[in-house]
């Protein structure tokens, strides 16, 4: 054989070999498969949709107070009368005659401010007590004057004879005072803190004329009522 056939032949043999070594390495035939394919994670979720707080109630619908009531209007009427007892012209002053007249209604039940129908020749009543849009009237309700224009307009409806608990009372009552109103100017007994100096005017508690508080000048130590009128 030619040294050329057999390198020849020799090269066939080494081909075929190596073929065969190659196909067995590969393992099973076929592509090789990859792995499983990756699966992402689970989808991800938002957290709870966020709610918002419960909506806000409005505070309970105010209620205003409780209606005003006015206060007290003070009386329909005006209670006058004379006191129950007598005493000289050394009455403690003004302040003196309404404590007096203040105690004499009280004994009596009748509720209300009195002061006493008074004035000193410095302090006339009209400025002092309560000048009345109504009428003036006894204990027993007898009408004296229908207001105050009317109890100073010079007469009276009726006498002012009853004391606070409705006893019938005779006799004159230290005024100090015209029918007017104003003070009697010539003498008041010292501002009615003496009993035993000087003169003061009085009233007559019989009459209806201007002689009801405008009537005599009798000494200081005379013993006389007074008038008490309701503010």
């Amino acid at each position: 054989m030619k040294r050329s056939s057999y390198w020849l032949l020799l090269s066939i043999v080494l081909t075929g070999l190596v073929a065969c070594s190659s196909t067995d390495g590969g393992g099973d035939a076929g592509a090789g498969t990859g792995g499983d394919a990756g699966t992402g994670g689970d989808a991800g979720t938002g957290g709870a949709a966020g709610s918002g707080g419960d909506a806000g109630t409005g505070g309970g619908s105010g209620t205003g107070g409780e209606a005003g009531s006015g206060g007290d209007t003070g009386p329909s009427e005006w209670r006058i009368f004379r006191t129950a007892t007598a005493q000289n012209a050394n009455l403690g002053g003004i302040e003196g005659a309404d404590a007096i007249c203040a105690a004499q209604a009280s004994a009596a039940g009748l509720q209300g401010e009195f002061k006493a129908w008074l004035s000193t020749a410095s302090l006339p009543v009209f400025d002092r007590v309560t000048r009345a849009n109504g009428p003036y009237v006894l204990v027993d309700g007898t009408t004296v004057a229908d207001d105050w224009d009317d109890l100073v307009d010079g007469s009276i409806l009726a006498p002012i004879n009853l004391d606070a608990g409705g006893v019938v009372r005779a006799g004159e009552v230290w005024t100090g005072t015209l029918a007017t109103g104003a003070s009697f100017l010539d003498d008041d007994c010292a501002a009615f803190t003496s009993g035993t100096t000087g003169v003061a005017l009085c009233g007559a508690t019989d009459l209806t004329t201007s002689k009801w508080t405008e009537n005599i000048t009798p000494a200081c130590s005379t013993e006389l009522g007074l008038y008490c009128i309701e503010q």
